[in-house]
């Protein structure tokens, strides 16, 4: 049976009256919803036929908007009906219809695929009555693409999901159709359409290609017999009035599901035809990306609604519905395992048997089992040894217990001992040594089971968790503790677990031999974070491998065994189904002893994110045009940030020269920040970043894998690199240099000889360390040229399974560095105190170099022992990692003080007095600079600094009065 006149245009509404004279139309009624979307073009385009609007279409068409429309059809006088809209718009359109001799045009603006069919259906109160006529088949269809364009990406994707439940329902009949490879190749490019609208929400070509597939799975629908998908979104939609896209879509994934188990031949040939397998658990992470609702409950459906609605249709797969209830995702090809209870378990990974390790997830509060088990799975990056086992709450509900978990009492509570007990009989049926894993009232639940079970457990993971009940309620422990790794921790300021509960269960787990990790951090966010995860991994995993050595090598490093290409850079198919991607660090063709290049073999293209829009962050500076700053000039360490501000939000530029545009020149920047990066990575295309941070540990998480850098180390990024900070501590701050030109290198040795200064083995590159996580909008900003701007993305960017090359993060422990100067009079210049330095073609001149000041010995005799009176023609911009300053003394750590070039500068008047009080004696003896802990470093620049805004204004006032005045001892 072909399907109505059809046309795909891209002006369509232009054309629409020329269309409707061939139809030979006088009069037209306009049918739309109450939003009233496109009607004024569409009245503009068929202003000749005088169109009349009815816009109170209802989802479901109720049989009394079907009267008012019918009257206004009247009144109007109108041979043409014009439905413009989504499928109840259309389905109101084929009621009138059915009863009245018109002409039927339908222009649709979603992907519902009504208008191809020739079903229609009427409610009458909760009643809804359905069937198929040809007369309800519109004499043309209209597919305007650019109706469809400002679509939102949550509709377009609950509306393709849609009709990608048409085919999956007729497929499921068991009515042989008549061409079934035609309904799965609709199937497959409303997939493909989808996947495309993520990515890019407003471009044509997909949606174009959207709305083709959208009426070929609506053609396969009129050729065949709906399934149990389609009666029971009927069935639920008539009793609970809830829009029908966004209902089939939350019950799609769940007939899928079913249909493996009952049906698996028909779910094996949707998967070969859409080259996706566990369909059911990727069209459920597909409205997860997109941001749809996941279950009933979201959509407004109450148990009690539902249940009554299915009690009427006895014969139909209630399942189906149960799971979609709370929003349990699908288990894919896992399916579920009895544990000794219902609701079963879900399953993801091997077997059991087949398992090298198992893990036992217990849902939180308000979830369900199917998510954290796709969370703790990619925790584990996937592991193919592993079995990740998901226990769902009794009756599968989505809660545990109802009781708080630091309640009085709450620890002998009778669900909380039910639930203790499910637990303690999923462990009985698993291997000894699972590992328990939760997240919020999971994790809780995890943790008490811990205290009390009688065996042998690899770990336990349990975030945002502490032990049910009071400390004093908490009896003894069973022997089975004893070094057992336990993970918790929570955000500062997370309102569902007290600090104090936190400490005490830490405390008891410790007590018993537990060795216990507390990642806690800033903020206060209820979430799993990536710190976390990353020591998730270990306890089940093992130990992450130490990152290698050696700045400027080439080296390699794969998390996953397998993943790194041995003899080529980019296979035609890369083992895991990964992307092979290369990053440049110099051009194609620099010399190879300059040239810088890695390949990263990762889940996703980092191009897989939507498009960037400008992001303005205004303390942060990129161009230099005014005059230099002359004077010396200082500024106190930045202040705890008084709201959220993580390393991003927390930076500020103090000085810089040139341009990032020119590629030539350098900025200074300060950061003070209070919350981690969880949801947002950088990376800057304008140069290479030095961070040294002055307070609060930092883990850097790079494309690459992750640096630790604490106080007193310098963590080097390279140009392009995506990173996020986060913060081990309440609060961090530092320093960040910037260079717009040449790398950093080591800097030659020259006279020094082969060692000495900073050393290459000492600068340690990350080990590979990815995760291949959903994360809906997560954002990353990138800085090219001076401008800020930020994409999203619906996954983490850190999914580079294995790398190899020499253009690679590093941290650097400036303790190691090993000074080198004179030992017999006179200082040596600071050049020999570089640690990196990038160069300018001019010789001997540098961007930006990085000097550290360590603690040293002096040994040199008939020597001014302190800095030499100086005019540098490199600007020095100077600050203080580590410094026991007397209160009141501007040399606090975290001050910068900037010297610009060829001014005059050197020690205090005062200490240039107690430097002459010293006997000739004792100022030749060898003596310690710096103290035992200080730290104080410098960047060096052969440009002059210009001050931002910020810097002017916060410059500290009569900074050259510091040095006090200098007595003249001319005779």
């Amino acid at each position: 049976m072909a399907g109505p006149d059809t046309l795909y245009l891209r002006d369509g509404l232009a054309q629409l009256g020329a269309r409707l004279a061939d139809l030979g139309t006088r009069r037209v009624l306009v049918l739309a919803a109450p939003s009233r979307r496109f009607v004024d073009e569409v009245t503009h385009a068929l202003e000749r036929f005088t169109p009349v609007v009815f816009d109170g279409a209802r989802v479901h068409v109720p049989a009394e908007v079907v009267d008012a429309a019918a009257a206004t059809l009247k009144e109007s006088g109108a041979d043409t009906v014009v439905a413009i809209g989504g499928g109840s718009v259309i389905g109101l359109g084929k009621a009138l219809r059915l009863a009245n001799d018109i002409k039927f045009v339908a222009v649709p603006a979603t992907y519902a695929g009504s208008e191809m069919t020739t079903m229609y259906g009427v409610t009458t109160g909760r009643d809804k009555q359905t069937g198929r006529d040809d007369r309800v088949r519109p004499d043309l269809v209209l597919y305007d693409v650019s109706l469809t364009q400002d679509m939102p990406i949550t509709l377009t994707t609950q509306s393709l999901i849609n009709a990608l439940a048409h085919v999956v329902s007729v497929l499921s009949s068991g009515q042989a159709i008549a061409s079934p490879d035609e309904a799965l190749q609709g199937a497959a490019a409303v997939v493909r359409a989808i996947e495309d609208l993520l990515l890019a929400p407003r471009d044509l070509g997909a949606r174009e290609q959207a709305l083709r597939g959208a009426a070929a799975c609506a053609l396969a629908f009129e050729r065949g017999k709906p399934g149990a998908q389609h009666a029971l979104a009927h069935l639920i939609g008539g009793a609970t009035r809830i829009e029908h896209a966004p209902l089939h879509a939350v019950l799609l994934p769940h007939f899928i599901a079913y249909l493996r188990v009952v049906q698996p031949a028909v779910i094996a040939d949707l998967e070969a035809a859409i080259d996706r397998a566990d369909l059911d658990a990727y069209i459920f992470d597909l409205l997860v990306r997109a941001g749809a609702p996941v279950s009933l409950d979201a959509l407004g459906a109450t148990s009690d609604a539902v249940d009554a609605a299915l009690a009427t249709r006895p014969e139909l797969p209630a399942q189906i519905v149960r799971d979609a209830q709370h929003g349990l995702r699908p288990p894919g090809r896992g399916g579920r395992i009895d544990l000794g209870s219902e609701p079963h378990a879900l399953l993801a990974g091997p077997t059991i048997l087949d398992a090298k390790r198992v893990v036992l997830v217990l849902h939180g509060r308000g979830a369900e089992a199917g998510t954290l088990v796709r969370r703790v799975r990619e925790m584990l990056g996937h592991d193919r040894e592993t079995a990740v086992v998901g226990l769902r709450a009794e009756g599968g509900a989505e809660r545990w217990y109802a009781v708080r978990y630091g309640e009085t009492g709450a620890g002998s509570d009778p669900e909380a001992v039910r639930a203790i007990e499910r637990v303690e009989t999923a462990l009985a049926k698993l291997p000894p040594g699972t590992f328990l894993a939760g997240f919020s009232q999971g994790a809780c639940l995890a943790l008490e089971v811990a205290a009390r079970h009688k065996g042998t457990l690899g770990g336990v993971i349990a975030p945002c968790g502490a032990r049910i009940g009071q400390p004093g309620e908490w009896g003894s422990a069973p022997s089975g503790l004893a070094g057992v790794r336990v993970l918790v921790g929570a955000a500062e300021g997370d309102k569902w677990i007290a600090r104090a509960d936190l400490d005490a269960t830490i405390t008891w787990f410790r007590d018993r031999g537990a060795f216990v990790d507390d990642i806690s951090g800033p903020g206060d966010r209820h979430e799993i974070t990536l710190r976390q995860r990353m020591r998730a991994r270990e306890i089940v995993l093992g130990p992450q491998p130490a990152g290698t050595t050696g700045f400027g090598n080439t080296v390699s490093s794969e998390a996953l065994s397998g993943a790194l290409p041995g003899l080529q850079n980019s296979p035609r198919m890369p083992t895991f189904g990964l992307y092979a991607e290369q990053v440049n660090g110099t051009g194609f063709t620099a010399p190879r002893a300059d040239n810088q290049r890695t390949w990263m073999y990762r889940v996703r293209p980092s191009a897989q994110r939507r498009a960037y829009s400008p992001l303005l962050l205004p303390l942060i500076a990129s161009h230099f045009d005014g005059p230099p700053e002359i004077n010396l000039c200082g500024f106190a360490p930045l202040a705890v940030p008084e709201h959220d501000r993580d390393f991003l939000d927390g930076l500020v530029t103090v000085c810089g020269a040139g341009s990032a545009t020119s590629r030539k020149g350098y900025a200074l920047h300060l950061y003070a920040a209070n919350r981690s990066m969880e949801q947002r990575a950088y990376y800057n295309a304008d140069g290479d970043l030095l961070i040294l941070p002055e307070h609060g540990t930092l883990t850097i998480a790079t494309e690459l894998g992750t640096l630790r850098v604490a106080p007193g180390h310098v963590a080097l990024v390279p140009r392009g690199i995506a990173f996020s900070v986060l913060l081990e501590g309440p609060f961090a701050r530092g320093y960040v240099g910037e260079v717009f030109g040449r790398h950093f290198k080591l800097p030659d040795r020259g006279p020094i000889g082969a060692n000495g200064m900073a050393d290459a083995r000492h600068f340690h590159a990350p080990s590979a360390w990815y995760e291949d996580r959903l994360s809906p909008d997560f954002r990353v900003v990138g800085k090219l040229g001076g401008g800020l701007h930020e994409a999203r993305q619906d996954h983490s960017p850190f999914d580079v399974a294995a790398w190899h090359g020499n253009y690679t993060p590093y941290v650097y422990d400036l303790d190691a560095f090993s000074p080198s100067n004179n030992v017999r009079f006179d200082h040596g210049d600071p050049s020999v105190y570089t640690v990196l330095s990038a160069p300018m073609d001019e010789p001997g001149a540098h961007a930006l170099d990085l000097v550290t000041f360590p603690a040293r010995w002096d040994a040199t005799t008939n020597t001014f022992r302190p800095p030499f009176f100086h005019r540098n023609t490199t600007a020095e911009l100077n600050g203080i990692i580590r410094e026991t300053s007397p209160a009141g003394s501007p040399w606090q750590p975290g001050c910068v003080f900037l010297t610009p070039s060829l001014t005059p500068h050197g020690i205090s008047g005062r200490g240039v007095e107690r430097s002459r009080k010293v006997t000739d004696a004792d100022n030749d003896k060898p003596m310690s600079l710096g103290g035992p802990t200080a730290l104080w470093f410098q960047f060096e620049s052969a440009l002059s600094p210009v001050l931002t805004p910020w810097a002017r204004e916060h410059a500290l006032p009569d900074w050259g009065a510091t040095w006090g005045s200098h007595r003249s001892y001319f005779e």
